[in-house]
């Protein structure tokens, strides 16, 4: 019987250290260690600084409804008559500053109204000089944006100051 145990306990020894041999070898020729790189780049984040406003100037009250249209570059249409106060017209001016030749992106809105505090005219038509997508900061990350747009007067329009303000976003590319 001892050589009947002896036999078996030999074997079972020979059974685990084989395995643990086998452990053993296996593991150095299966690992490698690479290294990865995390980077990021911090943006000058976008600032505007509001130079002028969008200026219409002074209406004598129109007897039917019309139009006053200021183009980014200053020039003033109309259809009704400005000649009473020909003065202090012009288009928004804003100053943007951010990253050196960055492409960015220029958002308008549609249409605002501007109010006397009792009646309202409608302000659409918004126009800019920047061209989306392709307009970038100069080599010293500035851009002047100018932004033009169509009052729309009606026939006789209550008199007052009207005034309303309009949102410009900067998205960079």
């Amino acid at each position: 019987m001892r050589t009947a145990l002896h036999k078996i306990a030999k074997g079972l020894m020979a059974g685990t250290l084989g395995l643990v041999a086998v452990s053993a070898q296996a593991a150095p020729g299966n690992t490698k260690t690479v290294s990865g790189t995390a980077n990021v780049t911090i943006a000058q984040p976008a600032q505007i600084q509001k130079v002028d406003d969008l200026r219409f100037g002074v209406i004598v009250r129109p007897a039917g409804a019309g139009m006053v249209e200021i183009d980014p570059s200053g020039t003033i249409t109309a259809n009704i008559d400005i000649s009473a106060y020909p003065g202090n017209r012009g288009p928004s001016r804003f100053l943007l500053v951010g990253d050196n030749n960055r492409r960015f992106l220029v958002f308008l809105p549609s249409r605002i109204d501007i109010t006397n505090g009792t009646a309202t005219m409608r302000v659409d038509r918004f126009r800019m000089n920047a061209v989306n997508g392709s307009t970038r900061f100069d080599a010293n990350g500035r851009y002047n944006l100018y932004v033009g747009g169509r009052l729309n007067v009606g026939a006789n329009q209550a008199v007052g100051q009207y005034s309303g303000t309009f949102d410009v976003t900067v998205v960079y590319q």
